[in-house]
């Protein structure tokens, strides 16, 4: 179909009632995506009374089809996809179509974007330093903390020799021959100040909003590279859920250089569910346009993911070096056990090879089936991505002192607070975004490595955990015994 009509565009979800079309859509997209592959679970889904609970069984059984044989992986990625296209409905005034029957480059000249730019005026950082706790670490300082890390579990070993290929190489850092796309400009774990830092070349999207867009202004002009971004009617910023076409128009006028298209941008809810389609829109776009396209994404901590046999067996040499303390702990999860130090890994998953996986899952058992299905529909395409031979950088981010979390002040920042005590760092957003983004770059310089043979292998390879996925018990498990720790830690304090 060519073009639907003139003025706003909107992504919206199907006819339904409006209190419970997000979860009839989710269902709906999880229930086409396996129904090759476990016909018994999709039927679940189908005839299920109370999906937002049931939700969570259903993303841990998807994450173990898919580890078990690549068709599978590649299968769900592709039917999920196609469910999302043929349900979700393109509307601009009166005119609605169905979202795979609209044709994209047909929509780009209803609405052109401008660009701005701003150039940094710092000297570029010639190596890789890495802030830390007051300190700025590099070189042989770093290579140390790195093996702390490692040693601890806290960074997996892919991850660590991946940073460690940026200290020896730190010619790579400003990305020459490339130009990142970063969507969620501003989002506190991406890439962008790292790479304006390094002197890249950066495409930034993000929602309009003055005090936003001044902050993003001023960390490119405290860098060394180059921010361009796309302005409309006069003012910065695009939505990219009203704006995908012209935004796949406008970064493909850019890109002379090689395109890298980040994908950070997350908002809650359904809402998080419209972003991440038609961020998969112009991702699928960008790599239909450009055959040497590369694609970067972050993988949240709260999520779930097949792990190896190795991290598996971590966990559990930690389960019997606990002493005195592991009899109080399984007092407790007798008393309490599907809340209270429960295992970590229970039942090992199999793949087609005879491997044996580990099923990692921390799902918020209160974010709802929106939120799972906004971090699958980037992780479907990071599979087709790859199961295609294109370049995608994947890395599952650590836990972070975010804004959002250091303005709460219950239960969840005080079990942060005692993380360490159970083997988990949670990571300055300065810190953690610094690896990441040095992650990315190895990333992009890797193309010489051996490939997967299962795409689904992607989000178990090179991960920045902070230590959940070797931790013993399921982090969810640990709320409750690591928020009463960090109360009283923080109650002393204030009686000392």
């Amino acid at each position: 179909m060519g073009k639907v009509g003139a003025g706003v565009w909107d992504l919206v979800f199907p006819p339904g009632p409006p209190d419970l079309i997000a979860d009839m859509f989710s269902a709906a997209v999880v229930a086409d995506a396996i129904r090759s592959y476990d016909a018994d679970l999709a039927q679940s889904v189908e005839t299920c009374r109370d999906w937002r609970r049931d939700y969570h069984r259903v993303f841990r059984g998807m994450t173990a089809l898919a580890i078990g044989a690549p068709e599978i992986s590649l299968g769900m990625a592709a039917a999920g996809l196609r469910s999302v296209r043929h349900m979700l409905r393109f509307a601009v005034g009166r005119t609605v179509a169905a979202l795979d029957t609209v044709d994209m480059d047909a929509q780009a000249d209803a609405v052109v974007l401008e660009t701005a730019e701003v150039a940094g005026g710092a000297a570029p950082v010639k190596r890789l330093e890495l802030p830390w706790r007051g300190l700025l670490l590099a070189e042989d300082a770093l290579r140390l903390r790195l093996a702390e890390w490692q040693t601890h579990g806290i960074l997996e070993a892919d991850f660590v020799a991946a940073i460690e290929r940026v200290i020896d190489h730190p010619e790579w850092l400003a990305l020459p021959g490339f130009r990142v796309t970063v969507t969620g400009a501003g989002a506190e774990l991406g890439p962008l100040r790292p790479l304006l830092a390094w002197g890249a070349d950066v495409l930034a999207v993000d929602r309009p909003g003055r005090a936003r867009w001044d902050r993003l202004r001023s960390v490119a002009q405290a860098g060394a590279g180059v921010l361009r971004f796309p302005v409309s009617e006069g003012e910065p910023g695009v939505d990219i859920a009203r704006s995908f076409p012209a935004l796949a128009h406008w970064i493909t006028a850019h890109s002379d250089a090689r395109p890298v298209l980040g994908l950070y941008a997350e908002l809650p809810g359904a809402a998080g569910v419209r972003l991440a389609a038609a961020s998969d829109v112009l991702a699928e776009t960008l790599l239909r346009r450009h055959p040497d396209a590369a694609l970067t994404l972050l993988g949240s901590p709260t999520d779930t993911y097949a792990v190896p046999a190795s991290v598996v067996a971590a966990a559990r040499d930690r389960l019997t070096m606990r002493g005195f303390r592991g009899n109080a702990q399984d007092l407790l999860h007798r008393v309490a056990p599907n809340s209270l130090y429960r295992l970590n890994y229970t039942r090992p998953i199999f793949d087609t090879d005879g491997g044996a996986w580990g099923l990692f899952d921390n799902l918020p058992a209160l974010s709802g089936p929106n939120y799972a299905l906004a971090q699958r529909l980037p992780r479907w395409r990071a599979v087709e991505a790859y199961g295609a031979g294109r370049t995608v950088s994947f890395t599952v981010a650590p836990p972070a002192w975010t804004r959002s979390l250091t303005r709460e002040n219950g239960w969840r920042t005080a079990a942060y607070r005692a993380a360490s005590r159970f083997g988990i760092e949670v990571f300055d957003p300065a810190t953690a975004r610094t690896l990441l983004a040095a992650k990315l770059v190895a990333d992009l310089h890797a193309e010489t490595e051996p490939r997967m043979s299962n795409p689904e292998m992607i989000f178990a390879t090179g991960a920045a955990h902070g230590g959940l996925w070797r931790q013993p018990f399921a982090p969810r498990s640990l709320l409750a015994p690591a928020a009463l720790s960090g109360t009283v830690s923080e109650l002393l304090h204030k009686l000392q």
